[in-house]
């Protein structure tokens, strides 16, 4: 690479905080201008003026990056400080006063006035809300060399000094790079505000799910098609299937490496339990590339894990995964499931539950404490209360029978109170079987107790094609495990996600239904559910 070169090479991180990957980027910079003869003094200062980029929303922030990034040069350059020489970060301009009318106002002078009038009109509303949608907001087709033009009168007045910003930073939004890294916000969709919510819904609609989804797209778009971008993200976008078209999107894209890192990848244990994977990725779609993938999700700190990939690097391959991109086509969903086997591969083109086994969704009351009740707290012969499958921990083949549901009215007493969401009706009270949605823990399926209602929690399951023992059987297997956490390695188990699965046909119904009489002789063994009847240890006293 030379000289010339190394100066056009531009990293942005557009949510860079307090500048942690800019100083470390500054230090990989300086090295390489070493290597081309360049002497520290010069380089410390092109790396300042031509190579680092930043942005962030919270003024703060910005200020310890300029800071820390003009202390990187002082160390090099003694003179940088005296100099007409500042980084190239800055905060997102929150713009709530400036509109077209305080334009008019504008002292600056610009090459083109009319065009410059124009663009500053787009620039104004583009930062009406910088401070909810920071490095988000985009821009296109401004002349930012135009602008500029009108920048070199140093005796600008304060109102002018806005725009200025306004003009610098929608450059650094417009122009794209060839390097991108950022440790990207997390924050779920419930957690926006309604500016951010309808902003991402609209540009982002395949991301909108979490920020640092929405932030993957958006450093995708800020990088040359031939560049590469470097995240740190929380890992749920590689399985869940409110990321799939995200997913869609990447797999068509080259994922260079991945260090799947899992939970404390920063302290010891003990420390934070967020489950995250760093990568990098362009945006050129290389065939046949084979990516490397690290898995470091079951060791429990960090300095475990950078043992480990130390030793990979070094040689060792018990935790180096190699596969080509297109694989996770081939597995619905396409998740980034790297780990997976060839024979598990062939699995995946057999038939699926689709079409063959009925999943669905139950009941949300929207006031469970009003229509929910412990079994132990209605008298038996009520029969307005009737039995509810509400998820509940692992344990297969029969139990989890706690809650009652008030089903007085047929059930309208909950489909007519607002909010409720009254999913299914023709299908509760029917013979068919369930499974917790939400765990801590491996999946597990259970026959369902006759006559019962269902939650959202507790998603049930009917067929009429195949035997719902066989079913049954089946999905309590290590193998419909193992395949269900290729697809869902999150405990997140979604109907969605399962009907996918493929459907192979095992005859079991006589094991199935003997482990269910077991399963249930153990469950009501105990003085904690509705049918106990005798503890077992008094039988073998007496």
């Amino acid at each position: 690479m030379t000289s010339f070169a190394l100066q056009e090479l531009k990293l942005i991180d557009p949510s860079m905080g307090s500048g942690h990957i800019l100083v470390y980027a500054f230090d990989v910079f300086m090295q390489l201008y070493e290597a081309e003869g360049e002497s520290p003094r010069t380089a410390s200062e092109l790396i300042l003026e031509n190579n680092l980029f930043g942005l962030d929303i919270d003024q703060r922030a910005f200020q310890l990056a300029y800071f820390a990034l003009m202390m990187k040069g002082r160390q090099y350059s003694r003179r940088i400080l005296a100099k007409q020489l500042r980084p190239n970060v800055y905060v997102i301009p929150n713009n709530s006063e400036i509109g077209e009318t305080e334009l008019q106002l504008v002292q600056i002078q610009f090459n083109d006035q009319k065009k410059a009038q124009q663009d500053l009109l787009t620039l104004v509303k583009g930062f009406k809300n910088g401070a909810e949608l920071g490095s988000l907001i985009q821009f296109e087709g401004l002349d930012f060399e135009n602008l500029k033009s009108g920048l070199n009168n140093i005796n600008i007045s304060f109102f002018d000094q806005s725009i200025k910003e306004m003009i610098l930073v929608g450059e650094l939004l417009q122009q794209q790079y060839e390097i991108g890294i950022t440790n990207p916000p997390y924050m779920g969709s419930s957690g926006m505000d309604k500016i951010l919510s309808g902003y991402v819904k609209k540009i982002y609609p395949d991301s909108k799910s979490d920020l640092f989804g929405i932030f993957i797209e958006r450093l995708e778009e800020m990088i040359k098609p031939t560049g590469y971008y470097a995240m740190i993200t929380q890992h749920a976008w590689m399985f869940l299937s409110s990321f799939e078209k995200l997913r869609i999107k990447i797999n068509q894209q080259t994922i260079v490496n991945m260090a799947h890192l899992g939970t404390r990848a920063f302290e010891e244990i003990g420390g934070e339990v967020v489950q995250t994977t760093s990568f990098v990725i362009t945006p050129k779609k290389y065939k046949n590339y084979a990516g490397g993938y690290l898995r470091l999700v079951d060791f429990d700190n960090y300095r475990l894990k950078e043992t480990k990939a130390l030793d990979a690097i070094t040689g060792s391959t018990d935790y180096l995964y190699t596969i080509k991109q297109d694989r996770f086509l081939e597995i619905p969903g396409q998740p980034i499931s790297y780990w997976v086997s060839e024979n598990i591969l062939k699995l995946f083109t057999m038939p699926s539950f689709v079409d063959k086994v009925n999943f669905k969704e139950g009941i949300t009351t929207a006031n469970n404490s009003l229509f929910l009740r412990y079994w132990f707290e209605i008298d038996a012969l009520n029969k307005n209360w009737i039995p509810y499958n509400k998820g509940g921990s692992y344990r297969k083949w029969f139990g989890n029978n706690d809650y009652l549901v008030n089903w007085y009215d047929d059930g309208n007493v909950i489909k007519n109170y607002p909010g409720s969401s009254f999913r299914n009706k023709s299908f509760q009270r029917s013979d068919g079987a369930t499974f917790s949605a939400l765990t801590s823990g491996n999946f597990s399926v259970r026959k369902s107790v006759s006559n019962a209602a269902f939650d959202s929690k507790g998603t049930m399951f009917f067929s009429e094609k195949y035997n719902l023992y066989n079913i049954i059987g089946y999905m309590n297997t290590n193998l419909f495990q193992k395949l269900l956490s290729y697809v869902s390695p999150t405990l997140d188990y979604r109907f969605g996600t399962i009907q996918k699965l493929p459907l192979l046909y095992i005859n079991v119904e006589n094991i199935v239904k003997q482990n269910i009489l077991l399963s249930k002789k153990e469950y009501t063994s105990f003085e904690t559910t509705n049918d106990f009847s005798q503890h077992p240890l008094i039988g073998e006293i007496v």
